[in-house]
């Protein structure tokens, strides 16, 4: 079995919404909307609230909001108020799972343990007071 036959499946189905995936990538691929968007985990969020966090010009803000708006990963309610949407949510936990287990970090967290499980061994060899 080819490694391209195993994924034909998933080939496809990347290729049908590539546009679209493309531009979620883009719009996730800032590190400030990025950060709007871990804010909004917190709940809904007042415009003020995310320009005074994210430490930027309104004008830089205001267009981060729009681009992930744009990609329906955030939604603005009545005054100025934004939320995460459905969308955005699934998409930073999938980012988030991915992440944590990804076989690089499996690899730094089996390291770290290893190293603690080291220095509490070598700690164990003296009396304790």
């Amino acid at each position: 079995m080819t490694t391209e036959f195993v994924y034909e499946h998933l080939i496809e189905a990347l290729n049908l919404s590539f546009s679209e995936i493309t531009s979620i990538m883009k719009a996730l691929g800032n590190e400030k909307r990025l950060q709007i968007l871990i804010l909004l985990l917190k709940g809904p969020q007042p415009y003020a609230k995310i320009v005074f966090e994210l430490e930027l010009k309104k004008t830089a803000v205001s267009n981060h909001l729009t681009q992930l708006m744009e990609v329906n990963l955030i939604s603005r309610e009545g005054n100025g108020v934004y939320i995460i949407t459905g969308d955005g949510l699934k998409f930073i936990k999938a980012i988030e799972q991915a992440y944590q287990q990804s076989p690089s970090q499996q690899l730094k967290k089996f390291e770290s343990l290893e190293r603690r499980g080291i220095s509490s061994s070598f700690l164990n060899r003296f009396p304790q007071p």
